[in-house]
């Protein structure tokens, strides 16, 4: 609602602007030209100002790139000024467009990216924003997914989050103390990483009190994906139209695919719950369950799987004990 409304503006200011400059004597180009820089001026400043989206350094540059182009659209209009004369619209497409490319250039290339990467540049198309929530901090395994570059595209931590996390770090409670300090170093640890950026995000929404809220409207903002551990916040989000990316669900697909008739070899470690039952982990942490082997608590052993029953807490395998493996 906001975002249509100050378009609006935007446009009847470009309006008013045009009428004003036309009845001080200024031609219809020079009107148009003058309305839409100062309605850009505008744009700018709201983005600056009130949202604070663009750094200083990003308005200086496109400000010298718009005049360079509108000097260099005069050089044009004048030395070819009999093409122009006769087709007074191409002069008026060359003042509308120059600036403003030359401006978006100068603001690319500030940026220290090549002109020859900025023409293919096709990344937007796959990558998208990332924010990360309290509970991926806390859990750690985002870092080392980012850092093997699983994860593309900027990643945002918003900074009420990080005042939850520091909230955590100041608890009395050695265990939320330490859950908060661990969120806190993984933030550390991802900003110290070159790719990919890694930015935080400084706008708050007071009139949200709750911080899964809070992620859920930023997420939407941003048209970004939301990296999350957090089950509820998970489901949510998905009902709210937003993108998820749930580290749990990842390592729950990486887990190897097991079938029934396969034969694996596990080390017993306790007993089951039923009569006789040896249990073990494979290296995921996937429970095995084998039957008549209680006898055999300590020794590697091959089974036979029989069954595999999925449960909300992840798999368990269920085998027959076939040999003990030296």
């Amino acid at each position: 609602m906001i975002k249509s409304l100050f378009g609006g503006f935007l446009l009847l200011l470009l309006l008013v602007t045009i009428i004003i400059f036309k009845n001080y004597g200024f031609t219809l180009t020079q009107s148009l030209i003058l309305g839409i820089f100062i309605s850009a001026a505008s744009f700018l400043f709201y983005q600056f100002i009130l949202k604070k989206k663009i750094k200083v350094k990003t308005v200086i540059l496109f400000s010298v790139g718009f005049f360079l182009g509108l000097y260099l659209a005069k050089g044009i209009a004048l030395s070819l000024f009999p093409i122009f004369s006769s087709f007074t619209y191409l002069q008026d497409i060359l003042f509308l467009t120059l600036p403003y490319l030359f401006g978006f250039l100068a603001v690319e290339v500030g940026r220290n990216r090549p002109i020859t990467e900025i023409l293919k540049e096709e990344s937007s198309l796959y990558c998208s924003v990332k924010v990360v929530d309290t509970s991926a901090l806390i859990d750690g395994r985002i870092y080392e997914i980012t850092k093997l570059g699983f994860i593309e595209g900027k990643i945002v931590i918003p900074r009420f989050v990080l005042e939850e996390l520091q909230t955590l770090a100041d608890s009395t409670d050695p265990m939320v103390r330490t859950k908060g300090k661990k969120g806190l170093d993984i933030v550390s640890k991802m900003r110290a990483l070159e790719k990919p950026p890694v930015e935080i995000y400084e706008r708050d929404f007071p009139w949200i009190k709750d911080v899964d809220a809070k992620l859920v409207e930023l997420s939407k903002r941003l048209s970004a994906k939301l990296v999350t551990t957090d089950y509820n916040l998970n489901r949510v989000a998905s009902i709210k139209g937003v993108e998820i990316l749930n580290i749990n669900d990842l390592a729950n697909a990486l887990k190897p695919v097991v079938a029934v008739g396969e034969e694996l070899v596990v080390l017993l470690v306790k007993e089951g719950k039923e009569k006789n039952q040896g249990v073990g982990y494979l290296d995921d942490g996937t429970m095995v369950v084998v039957d008549n082997a209680k006898h055999l608590i300590g020794h590697k052993v091959k089974i036979l799987v029989n069954n595999i029953l999925q449960t909300s807490s992840g798999k368990i395998i269920f085998g027959r004990f076939k040999e003990v493996v030296k």
